[in-house]
């Protein structure tokens, strides 16, 4: 007697081998079964023109303060996702003192875009050391497995107070006690530690984050404490270039590499950080994938990740664009978006707001709205207009720039008037990392190397700009269906980038792939049929506050250990996933 039985599916294991066909039988959320099963079954998922995957794994998402407010766990949740990795790029809410809870809402605003009154209401701040915030995790039940790192800003500032803040070289005793409490994170089930090195990176009042700067004794002092088992997962100096701010050499990037090497080596622990194609020096990419392949093949554990798509942001009159700070679009900007358009259009309104200059009013101490507004407005003729069906390859000919010039219009005129055509929810797309040469060829270079899994999709994070935490679902349909300007990638690959391959890093050994006795962590997808939809924002964070979403169609059945939580794209309300402690897999 089975408890589910998925039928004359093609099964396509996580393990980058050819699919075939077959049934998968299910028992107490274990797949017991591979091939042809016979059987009784409580119940039957019908796969006939369907592939069967394992669920997917979202190694780097910013879900820390969610996973307290949220039982779902979207936008993952929508994405064929049944394990996500929170506590990345060294920010999160453990351990903290009361008096230090403002600071770590406001270094997550400004790293990571989270707005503070969203995670004033959702933080209940029912803990004080990591274990306490582990245990109120697993206190609640979610529509898949969530898991976490420990990590450094809070650390820091835990155990250093006023001097965390104010960058000061942590002591030995400060080392210490920081080790300690690694050792005490991963005892209580963390995935690994994390930390940042990104400059760039500043809390909501321009503060750098605490560790940005931190010695390599005390970076190597707590990869020890955390272990063999863990992962170190880091977000490097320069790794995005030049936005708004120098980069640095390549001499300084491959020392940033050397770090890594040195974690690795020392530690035996697995190494993951972030590489992107970006403007100042589209050949870092490449560099950095080659030295990680080097040191792998001496035995060091350094899995770069990427994504698999043109990342920056997506500008539109619901979040944020080159109007923003304008006198006469502040004077609208709380309207309904259906008056504040009816205002835009407005003659006199449009004349102003286009001449005026910015006027950053309470922006003014936020360095991150103010820098990212300067760069939309930089960067304006160089977005694009997507086109229905969705084209995340757009070709130059779709940018702002030759789109304005076609027009007779500035290209600032041009997006003027694309958003306030229709309802108001049109958007252009700055894509400002993986996209320099105006294709995909150089994601497509990456995913070709067995090392280089997918990540860097942010679920939780910059909610008003991306919604890169729909990338799973992009990755299978555009590079092993869509795309048409240049080859496309297998489907065994694609899946194995973020199944088996993110589960062996992360030493989750029960899941990753489809085989006798892993978990039922499984999804059914009408391949044919998988799209996504346009992006839109919604307003269900919180305090009310706005986030955009963009759904799926295709996934005919999502599975969490047995359990159905999605069912023709839709959330049947089942919330079997749990908080993963790694110490107990």
């Amino acid at each position: 007697m089975y408890d589910t039985i998925i039928r004359g599916g093609t099964i396509v294991d996580g393990l980058g081998g050819e699919p075939y066909h077959g049934d998968v039988a299910i028992k107490d959320g274990r797949i017991v079964g591979i091939g042809k099963v016979d059987g009784i079954t409580a119940e039957t998922i019908d796969a006939d023109g369907a592939i069967v995957t394992p669920g997917f794994i979202d190694i780097h998402t910013h879900y820390d303060g969610q996973y307290l407010w949220d039982d779902k766990i979207d936008p993952s949740f929508s994405h064929g996702v049944t394990t996500a990795v929170a506590g990345n790029c060294g920010v999160g809410f453990a351990p903290v003192l009361p008096e230090h809870r403002r600071e770590l809402i406001e270094l997550m605003s400004g790293v990571e875009d989270i707005p503070g009154l969203v995670l004033d209401e959702g933080l209940d701040w029912q803990w004080k050391s990591f274990p306490d915030y582990m245990d109120r995790i697993d206190a609640r039940s979610f529509g898949m497995d969530v898991a976490t790192h420990i990590t450094h800003a809070p650390l820091r500032v835990f155990v250093m107070g006023e001097r965390a803040f104010r960058d000061e070289a942590a002591t030995p005793d400060d080392i210490a006690e920081m080790s300690r409490l690694v050792r005490e994170g991963m005892a209580a089930g963390a995935v690994g530690f994390s930390t940042g090195r990104f400059i760039e990176h500043r809390s909501i009042k321009g503060a750098i984050v605490p560790g940005t700067y931190a010695s390599e004794d005390e970076v190597l002092a707590l990869s020890h404490a955390m272990g063999a088992k863990g992962v170190f997962q880091i977000i490097l100096r320069g790794g995005i270039g030049s936005l708004l701010m120098p980069g640095i050499s390549r001499a300084e990037r491959l020392l940033e590499h050397r770090l890594l090497e040195k974690v690795a080596a020392e530690t035996g622990c697995s190494v993951t950080y972030g590489i992107a194609d970006f403007p100042s020096d589209p050949e870092d990419i490449y560099m950095m994938a080659d030295a990680s392949g080097a040191a792998l093949e001496k035995g060091l554990r350094i899995y770069p990740q990427t994504s698999p798509r043109g990342a920056g942001q997506i500008n539109n009159l619901e979040g944020y664009h080159a109007f923003y700070m304008r006198p006469s679009y502040r004077e609208v900007r709380d309207l309904p978006l259906t008056q504040r358009v009816a205002a835009m259009r407005d003659p006199e309104r449009r004349a102003r707001i286009l001449s005026e200059a910015d006027e950053p009013g309470e922006y003014a101490v936020d360095p991150m709205v103010m820098g990212l507004v300067r760069y939309i407005q930089s960067d304006i003729a160089n977005s694009y207009i997507l086109g229905s069906p969705l084209d995340y390859e757009p070709s130059l000919d779709r940018s702002v720039g030759k789109l304005a010039a076609a027009a007779g219009k500035s290209p600032e005129e041009y997006v003027y008037d694309h958003y306030t055509q229709g309802t108001g929810e049109n958007f252009n797309v700055s894509l400002a990392l993986n996209y320099v040469h105006h294709d995909l060829n150089a994601v497509e270079r990456l995913l070709r190397q067995d090392h280089v899994v997918s990540g860097l999709g942010d679920g939780g994070a910059h909610m008003k700009l991306i919604c890169d935490a729909a990338n799973p679902t992009f990755q299978l349909a555009f590079w092993s269906r869509d795309r048409k300007r240049g080859p496309l990638l297998s489907l065994a690959s694609m899946v194995n980038k973020q199944t088996a391959a993110a589960a062996a890093i992360y030493g989750l050994s029960d899941r990753g792939s489809i085989a006798v006795g892993k978990r039922a962590d499984l999804n059914v997808i009408d391949f044919d049929r998988l799209t996504l939809k346009m992006p839109h924002m919604a307003y269900d964070l919180p305090s009310g506050g706005g986030r955009l979403l963009q759904e799926s169609v295709g996934y005919l059945a999502t599975m969490v250990a047995g359990t159905v939580t999605r069912r023709n794209d839709a959330d049947t309300g089942a919330r079997p996933g749990r908080l993963v402690r790694a110490n107990r897999i």
